[in-house]
């Protein structure tokens, strides 16, 4: 009984990490897309201020940032059925 809990336990620990990796992921495309959203805004508004250039430089920058911040959070996927779970998700 001891070993099955121990068993249930770290799978709920792997789904947990996967649950944290997936809302990491999703807070940084949220951060990219909107970036991605100030630069278009920027674009629209080209020529309207002094400092659109270094602005639209900037975001751009912090663009390609956010992407790069984006392709490091790895999201960990569980192979139900090399634990000996296939019906996990039905």
């Amino acid at each position: 009984m001891f070993e099955t809990m121990q068993r249930y336990r770290a799978m709920l620990l792997m789904y947990r990490d996967q649950n944290k990796a997936i809302e990491a992921r999703h807070q940084e495309e949220l951060n990219k897309f909107c970036i991605a959203a100030k630069l278009e805004f920027l674009e629209e508004c080209e020529g309207l201020f002094s400092t659109y250039h270094e602005k639209k430089k900037k975001t751009k920058f912090e663009l390609v940032l956010a992407e790069s911040k984006l392709q490091n959070v790895k999201v960990p996927t569980i192979d139900w059925f090399k634990l000996g779970e296939p019906m996990m998700f039905d």
